[in-house]
């Protein structure tokens, strides 16, 4: 990735806001722009970069579980512009008020 679009995207995560997953559009493709791990008191977290219905750069953070099947690799390789993913918000389980989630290419 060259420096321009490395500050292009150093910028607009800085100013995106945070939108809840539950409300995203269900089944709606999402472009994944970019994606973080970091650490907070509950533990390692993802952040993925989406570009919602008006075309916005916004931030969701994914739930734990899904967290944990996020490798450091496909990070790098969603940042890196190697591979293409959509997230797609699929609903919530009825028994555990749990999202569910899906990832498109």
């Amino acid at each position: 990735m060259d420096l321009a679009k490395k500050f292009e995207d150093a910028t607009a995560s800085a100013s995106c806001a945070y939108v809840n997953i539950s409300t995203l559009i269900l089944n709606r493709l999402y472009p994944i722009v970019c994606a973080k791990r970091i650490t907070t008191k509950i533990g390692s977290i993802v952040l993925l970069y989406i570009r919602d219905t008006d075309e916005q750069l916004v931030q969701i953070i994914l739930p734990k579980r899904y967290a944990s099947v996020v490798s450091d690799e496909v990070i790098s390789n969603i940042n890196s512009r190697s591979i293409y993913l959509n997230f797609v918000y699929k609903g919530m389980c009825e028994k555990s008020r749990s999202y569910l989630l899906a990832i498109d290419e």
